[in-house]
């Protein structure tokens, strides 16, 4: 008996945002769609009706990717050996019906000019000696006007909120004075900022600096969406990062764009099934994928396209490990680019403050209810006169404090111990307020991901190889941004400042920092530089798209939800009205 399923137009590998995205403009032109889902079946009710659990999603990460199943191995540089990382740390990739997205903090953000065109930008400005030595910083092969459209679009679809500081080239007050020109303001107004924010933003004001509200993807009011959702405005609940929105103010694919797809009669969704490779044809071209189901049989699911749609760290390891026909070194791969460029962020927390006997109410509200400056992003200021390229947003604290993870971090704060800890956890723990950085990561020759020759997945694959520390420049940069932060806390006046890190310590993959994994699957405008061109179609094998932020050539100093997106719209449109009138060729 055939195990193979009948053939689709697409298949994606994962139901996460960007595959909900292509499924929705894809069946709305009449092609079939499925989508190959790890995790579960997840929706607003009854899934994150009760999800208030910190222990169940915060401790226990219980939305995340199940790491006894499939980890992956990680070493600071070439010459050392690498392990696997046994329990979450450094990121936290999502699974289940909308991925990461389902349980992301909806900080949103558009790239900077600047950001697309960074190699150039760079040597026009302070010549070619200002590159880092050994970095491959590539210019993107799109610019912020191309994409511009698409990402309007996308934050009118979603219903985002913020307050515009750009549009069309006019400056707003109260905005991001530092952002690319948008085509109007946002569709919803910013949350209201914490009281720690309104601290920070007297404190930058008086400084000189340029404050804002940070752009989000949730809703701040009642607000009925492109797709007919009635959505509710955000209640500040607290329970937002790693969790579901029992309301549906967090925008996400399953309050949009799934819905949607699924509305056509064209989109399927399989979940709780592992795909293990792409399968090609003698011509180079993919004839589909190759899956284990929720029985464990193995199936394939032919399909004319397919797209790679999963997390970064997935999508590079299911390239690696699809080799067959002509690509004996995996879908991708001819050139050797598949896992290069493999960049992170510098997102730390330089400094603390304390004030006794006050209260900041920072168990309310996520961190989109932060403020920030974009004063010391990207190339926002003038680095003739440091000894570093890039930037970081700095911004104060987040909400979500809630007492259980909060504890398990309180050492940061109080050097007491035993019932002196526990008192001055209880009489402190909503008494300070951290001030954070969210920085740039450039890439190296000597940081990227391969398959691991020692250790395999729960379905004998081997796992993906993490080589990655921070470099000379992370560094410094990190100390002048730790030292703008420090002069922000100052001017914020608090009693005390118990906690402070000047100076950047090595990567460790065991302590969390961020989800903002870039790179392996690059785009760019040569196929001997890059994987996927600006549409992530893939150079070698033009029926096989990927989707995400494996596509950044590196990582600026701002989440990737936004411009992945926009990407994700982009690519739709193209595969829409170009791709499948000329089936196999490269889009240009």
């Amino acid at each position: 008996m055939s195990n193979d399923d009948p053939r689709v137009d697409v298949v994606t590998i994962g139901a996460g945002w960007t595959a909900g995205i292509l499924a929705w403009k894809l069946t709305a032109a009449g092609h079939s769609v499925v989508s190959l889902e790890q995790g579960i079946n997840q929706w607003t009710f009854p899934d994150f009706s009760m999800d208030h659990d910190a222990e169940a999603y915060v401790i226990r990460k219980k939305m995340m990717i199940d790491i006894t199943k499939v980890s992956w191995t990680w070493r600071a540089n070439p010459g050392l050996p690498a392990l696997p990382m046994r329990q979450y740390g450094s990121f936290h990739p999502g699974q289940g019906l909308g991925g990461s997205a389902a349980h992301w903090s909806a900080q949103l953000w558009r790239f900077l000019p600047s950001d697309f065109q960074y190699k150039t930008h760079t040597i026009q400005r302070y010549g070619v000696d200002k590159l880092p030595r050994g970095s491959t910083i590539q210019d993107w092969p799109i610019t912020y006007d191309e994409l511009e459209p698409y990402y309007d679009e996308f934050e009118y679809d979603i219903g985002a909120s913020g307050q515009a500081g750009n549009i069309n080239g006019q400056k707003i007050p109260g905005g991001n004075p530092f952002e690319g020109p948008r085509s109007r303001d946002y569709p919803n107004p910013p949350l209201v900022r914490n009281k720690a924010s309104e601290l920070f933003w007297n404190a930058c004001e008086d400084l000189g600096y340029h404050p804002f509200p940070q752009p989000s993807g949730i809703t701040t009011r009642a607000f009925i969406d492109r797709f007919g959702n009635q959505r509710s405005g955000c209640l500040y609940c607290g329970f937002c990062t790693r969790y579901g929105c029992e309301v549906d103010a967090k925008a996400t694919g399953l309050t949009t764009h799934t819905p949607a797809a699924l509305a056509t009669g064209r989109y399927q969704v399989r979940t709780g099934v592992r795909v293990l490779r792409i399968e090609v044809g003698g011509d180079g071209q993919a004839t589909g994928v190759t899956y284990v189901d929720c029985d464990g049989t193995e199936r394939v699911q032919p399909a004319d396209v397919v797209v790679s749609s999963a997390y970064p760290l997935g999508n590079v390891q299911l390239l690696l490990n699809s080799r067959g026909g002509p690509h004996a070194d995996g879908v991708g791969n001819d050139r050797g680019m598949v896992g290069k460029n493999f960049t992170y962020q510098l997102a730390a927390t330089p400094v603390k403050g304390l004030w006794k006997n006050r209260t900041f109410g920072l168990y309310m509200g996520n961190v989109s209810t932060c403020n920030l400056i974009y004063d010391f992003n990207a190339d926002d200021f003038d680095h003739s006169n440091v000894d570093f390229v890039g930037g970081s947003q700095i911004y104060a604290a987040l909400g979500e404090r809630e007492p259980i993870s909060t504890f398990m971090n309180f050492s940061d704060v109080s050097s007491a111990s035993g019932s002196a800890f526990i008192k001055a956890f209880a009489d402190g723990w909503d008494s300070y307020v951290d001030i954070n950085i969210q920085g740039e990561s450039l890439p190296y020759h000597d940081q990227f991901m391969d398959l691991d020759p020692n250790y395999t997945d729960a379905w004998g694959q081997p796992l993906l190889r993490l080589t990655f520390d921070f470099h000379e420049n992370d560094r410094k940069l990190y100390a002048f941004i730790a030292e703008k932060c420090r002069e922000i806390m100052r001017a914020m006046n608090p009693d005390e400042t118990p906690f402070t890190a000047p100076t950047l310590d090595p990567y460790r993959i065991d302590v969390y920092q961020t989800t903002h994994i870039t790179g392996g699957a690059i785009m760019g405008a040569d196929p001997g530089t890059s994987v996927v061109n600006r549409y992530g179609q893939v150079w070698d094998t033009p029926n096989v798209f990927v989707t995400g932020a494996a596509q950044y050539p590196q990582n600026p100093g701002a989440n990737p939800t936004g411009t992945l997106a926009a990407l994700a719209y982009m690519a739709g449109d193209a595969i829409n009205d170009h791709y499948f009138k000329a089936p196999g060729e490269i889009l240009v």
